[in-house]
């Protein structure tokens, strides 16, 4: 196994690990890794040094890549949003291939997910995608919160029609109805106007949408423990379901959003290579009905 610093011509010259296997190994198969969004190519605590070897030493290659403004890669941190590391993801799958990788996952955690989402959204040949700890995209997120919101003021108003002093108010027209109907559908709550500039860490495009059609595997693997991913198991489920992406779905006991144990880390790298290892490289990946 050979660790190599490298460069990638993209946008933007990159610089990129690349952990080649034994050439022994005869699998012609790779792995770009996606890091969050303020993180470099060596992931949190050193994870993605550490699932690197472990798969280089599985046969697999593997490219650790600094987006524009991380790591050792040129460019302003604060001049990098979501749709450029997507252009840069694109890069060094585009390396590996140009390295005779004939198969390429892509691999992020945290907004790293998102960034292969939307890579595999513009490269629809990518053979997988590992998601760790893979966050709803922003619009995804503000209609979850909603619904929560929501469900939350539905319980208390519920709880209060079993109340004596509700029916005095309503008997007494100091109820305001209408002031609930506003609150349940989010008309109340004070929520800012939309406008100003964008978010970084949102797309111009909608990348779910354009997302459809993908005809390669997910890997989905959050922590228990993680409240930075509330309700993305269930929305990439649903949407995995209905649109036939084949895609497994793991649970890290006890773990947060970054696998801050040793345990927890070995656990994500083992459910990874045995994922990998389920469907060889090179082959059609089955579509669920």
């Amino acid at each position: 196994m050979i660790e190599e610093s490298v460069i990638i011509h993209g946008e933007m010259e990159l610089h990129a690990v690349h952990h080649r296997p034994n050439a022994r190994s005869g699998l012609a198969a790779g792995i770009v890794f996606a890091s969050g969004w303020s993180g470099y190519c060596i992931g949190p605590h050193r994870m993605f040094v550490n699932a690197a070897r472990r798969l280089a030493a599985e046969g697999y290659h593997c490219l650790r890549l600094d987006f524009r403004g991380r790591g050792d890669s040129p460019g302003k941190k604060d001049d990098t949003d979501l749709d450029g590391m997507i252009d840069d993801m694109l890069a060094g799958v585009r390396y590996l291939r140009d390295n005779a990788v004939s198969e390429v996952f892509v691999l992020g955690i945290c907004s790293g997910g998102n960034v292969t989402l939307g890579a595999a959204s513009l490269d629809k040949s990518v053979g997988g995608l590992i998601l760790w700890s893979t966050p709803l995209f922003a619009p995804y997120k503000k209609k979850t919160e909603e619904l929560r919101r929501t469900g939350f003021f539905l319980v208390e108003y519920f709880k209060k029609l079993f109340r004596r002093e509700t029916y005095a108010k309503l008997l007494a027209g100091k109820l305001n109805i209408r002031l609930i109907f506003r609150i349940l559908t989010g008309k109340g709550r004070g929520n800012p106007r939309a406008g100003g500039e964008r978010n970084p860490k949102d797309s111009l495009r909608d990348i779910m949408t354009e997302l459809k059609g993908y005809a390669g595997r997910a890997l989905f693997i959050y922590g228990s423990a993680d409240d930075e991913a509330a309700g993305a198991p269930e929305f990439y489920r649903k949407y995995c379901r209905e649109n036939a992406i084949p895609a497994a779905f793991h649970t890290i006991e006890g773990a947060n959003h970054s696998y801050y144990s040793l345990h927890w880390e070995q656990e994500v790298i083992d459910i990874t290579i045995a994922w990998l290892k389920a469907t060889p490289a090179g082959t059609e990946h089955p579509r669920t009905p």
